[in-house]
């Protein structure tokens, strides 16, 4: 029997890559990149772990322009190959975040986190670990979905499993970061890029149509077509954001 089509498979990632002409997983690509690290000054020294790197590309983009020595890991463990064939000058690990303290060695002075804490179970948890990785008055920096504050009567259900909460409220940020030993900077709301890297990415996806279907087939297409047009209607709607979150280590 085959497995059904998951959009944080390889696969998944593959018909992501195709889409955005690039080895990223996360919404708004090289343009998201360079909005969430503004805030930082560039130092080729600095220590940055990216947590949930995926095939790499993010983790490649932050170091090629300066923003400092990555290392990347991911628990999808096909990709990590990819990454480190593709991006040989960057460090990848093939590791879960809640077991990534056995296999990397910090500190380091910031976490990056790309459309991933809310694809987490357990998410002060994994904010403690990281934090356990990261030096005294380390940085975190957190882009990601959000909800406003009705995601409930949204139409993402793909968002959500059984064990997944849905994405974290805009309110409940600072508890969130505080049980997982941060402290919140400051929050920049994303809601009008959001929608406008979406549709465009709904574009492409029709667009490249043929291509998805030869990779992931009619059904995978269909599925990712699903998948990203009810996020893009969902934050039409205002029942889905995005934020970019900045924190210190407490």
């Amino acid at each position: 029997m085959t497995a059904p089509f998951r959009m944080n498979s390889f696969q998944g990632k593959q018909v992501l890559a195709l889409v955005r002409d690039g080895d990223y997983a996360h919404a708004g690509e090289e343009e998201a990149i360079e909005q969430a690290m503004a805030a930082f000054p560039k130092d080729p020294a600095r220590r940055i772990l990216d947590a949930g790197c995926g095939r790499g590309g993010t983790a490649a983009y932050l170091q090629a322009h300066g923003w400092g020595q990555v290392t990347g890991f991911d628990r999808e463990a096909d990709s990590i190959p990819w990454a480190r064939e593709r991006y040989p000058h960057v460090t990848f690990h093939d590791c879960d975040l809640y077991h990534v303290a056995g296999v990397i060695q910090g500190p380091f002075d910031m976490v990056t986190l790309f459309n991933v804490l809310y694809a987490l179970p357990e998410r002060a948890r994994a904010l403690e670990i990281l934090a356990g990785l990261t030096a005294p008055a380390g940085r975190l920096m957190i882009f990601d979905y959000v909800d406003p504050g009705n995601f409930p009567d949204s139409d993402s259900a793909h968002m959500t499993a059984p064990e997944l909460p849905p994405p974290p409220k805009l309110a409940d940020l600072p508890d969130l970061l505080a049980a997982g030993g941060w402290r919140l900077d400051e929050t920049q709301e994303l809601h009008a890029p959001y929608e406008r890297w979406y549709a465009d990415l709904v574009a492409r996806i029709e667009a490249k149509r043929p291509a998805i279907e030869d990779l992931a087939g009619a059904e995978g297409y269909t599925h990712v077509h699903e998948t990203y047009a009810d996020m893009l209607h969902d934050i039409r709607q205002g029942t889905l954001g995005g934020a970019i979150v900045y924190a210190r280590k407490a």
